[in-house]
């Protein structure tokens, strides 16, 4: 009797082992197909676009995206078991940062969106971008993301050359009311950015770690220049866009 009760006991155990490799097999094929689904290209009529960059000529090159939305319902028709979760919320000066994390069949990725701070709209703007980054991990509209990222890493090589080259003024911070950014350097400053598409915020924090209220007028006259050397050499390397 005890020789077959446990021979039933390891048939029901490798019964159910079967049916666990079973499940994980159906589950590996169930996620493989929906990742067919979610990588074919996006309806042309839920592509929106937006205002990219100036080439030297004037002329305003068009970006093309997907809205968060549009996202979320490829991810309800192709993948309605997908849930997302905010992972990490921090503020870097007026910045905001979201990272938001997509989980489908049990695999997790990852993406992170920025907004400005200050605003209700640029924080959610950021969970939005850090959705749809996420999504994009899983395919969707990848084919209209890459050429962005392609981009981004040409203009991030070109920034660096330009900083290289830049005289920097030794101490870029104003020591007295005398000595701090006139109006008319804000004026041309903030002109400069919003011609270009330019965050100067940013641009200025991460060439002298100050705000540009704070700047000398040296630094400010640094970053004027520098501003206007990206501006001529923005057909070949596309712009930061502000917010």
């Amino acid at each position: 009797m005890r020789f077959k009760h446990e021979t039933r006991k390891a048939m029901k155990t490798t019964t159910n082992n079967e049916t666990k490799a079973n499940d994980q097999r159906t589950n590996v094929l169930d996620f493989s197909t929906t990742l067919t689904e979610l990588k074919k290209t996006v309806d042309p009529a839920l592509i929106r676009q937006r205002a990219g960059r100036r080439d030297r000529n004037g002329q305003m090159h068009m970006v093309e995206y997907v809205e968060w939305h549009t996202v979320a319902d490829i991810l309800d028709e192709h993948a309605p078991n997908w849930g997302h979760t905010v992972k990490d919320i921090r503020s870097i000066g007026e910045i905001i940062t979201v990272t938001v994390a997509i989980t489908i069949d049990g695999v997790t990725r990852e993406g992170v969106g920025t907004g400005k701070l200050a605003s209700e709209t640029g924080i959610k703007k950021a969970e939005h971008d850090a959705l749809k980054r996420a999504a994009v991990k899983f395919g969707i509209a990848r084919e209209l993301y890459k050429k962005e990222f392609e981009a981004t890493a040409v203009q991030d090589e070109y920034v660096s050359q330009v900083a290289e080259r830049r005289p920097a003024a030794s101490d870029p911070v104003a020591k007295s009311i005398g000595d701090m950014v006139t109006a008319k350097q804000l004026g041309m400053i903030r002109a400069i950015g919003r011609e270009a598409g330019v965050d100067v915020t940013l641009e200025c924090n991460e060439m002298f770690k100050c705000s540009v209220e704070e700047l000398s007028k040296r630094a400010a006259s640094d970053l004027i220049d520098h501003l206007q050397a990206v501006t001529r050499n923005v057909a070949a390397a596309p712009m930061r866009r502000a917010g």
